[in-house]
């Protein structure tokens, strides 16, 4: 007689994959010490000044393409009073005009204040809540449980305070850096008042108290900046490639740069500086 497997049905199973993934999360997060090795001069400061470089390409190129965006509109709106420039725009079959494009053409605000306005948001996860599972918020396990995380990252995040915890876990997906130096890296210079109670920093790094105090807020400053832009990274990317090519088209149209060269030199020069520009990664 053949047996029939049982099947679960999908609730079943999600429960039976929910429990087992708490259990999971006790397990990992339960009596880790993280590790006792220090990080020397030697690693240390490398691996600081890299993690500060690639921080800085990030926020860098984000700001980029948002200025690119910001110069495509900038320069559209010069001509976008001229009627005879919007026939021929609708003779050649480019009247649909990218929304992001759009948008800017009525949008005054400067660059520096819509910058200025995402960082000082609250990053997302700073409010982190919940019991903690053996020192670890429960967000930062769920945020971290599609990652290939070492145990011993978790050892270390039971030195800083939750919300501190995501925003470490943020940084580390974001860097795309899910790695022991790098936590270590994160909790050794992270500000006093989210530390955890009882734990020296200079413990896991071989740092002075005059170090700890002149990197830990230029990493802090960073760690905000790039986290905004994390943020915006995605849909300025898309706005960017949009606009990119609609201005690759009224390039390609001989009329419309002809009529672009004569009537606007300036703004030529501005949409040949700016046609095909390098996505961001």
């Amino acid at each position: 007689m053949v047996q029939l497997k049982r099947r679960l049905t999908r609730e079943a199973a999600y429960k039976a994959l929910h429990g087992s993934a708490q259990r999971h999360a006790r397990e990992i997060a339960a009596d880790q010490p993280g590790s006792k090795e220090k990080l020397f001069a030697p690693k240390l400061l490398p691996a600081y000044k890299a993690a500060c470089g690639r921080k800085r390409d990030f926020i860098r190129e984000t700001e980029e393409a948002e200025r690119c965006l910001v110069r495509l509109a900038e320069a559209l709106h010069v001509i976008m009073n001229d009627k005879e420039f919007l026939s021929l725009l609708m003779s050649e079959g480019f009247a649909t005009i990218p929304n992001c494009l759009v948008q800017r053409l009525h949008d005054d605000a400067p660059l520096e204040t819509a910058t200025a306005k995402h960082a000082g948001m609250l990053p997302a996860g700073s409010s982190a809540g919940g019991q903690p599972v053996s020192g670890i918020c429960p967000d930062v396990l769920a945020f971290l449980q599609d990652c290939f995380v070492k145990v011993k990252i978790f050892g270390l995040l039971r030195h800083v305070l939750p919300a501190r915890q995501m925003e470490i876990a943020r940084l580390m997906v974001g860097m795309e850096r899910v790695t022991f130096t790098y936590t270590k890296i994160l909790v050794a210079f992270t500000p006093r008042p989210l530390l955890a109670e009882g734990f020296d920093p200079t413990t896991i790094a071989n740092v002075s108290e005059d170090q700890l105090g002149a990197m830990t807020p230029e990493l802090g400053r960073l760690s905000s900046e790039f986290l905004s832009a994390v943020e915006r990274r995605g849909s300025v990317s898309l706005k960017l490639l949009a606009a990119g090519r609609y201005l690759d088209r009224l390039m390609d149209n001989s009329k419309v740069v002809r009529y672009l060269a004569h009537n606007f030199p300036d703004q030529f020069e501005e949409f040949h500086s700016l046609s095909t520009p390098t996505p961001i990664r």
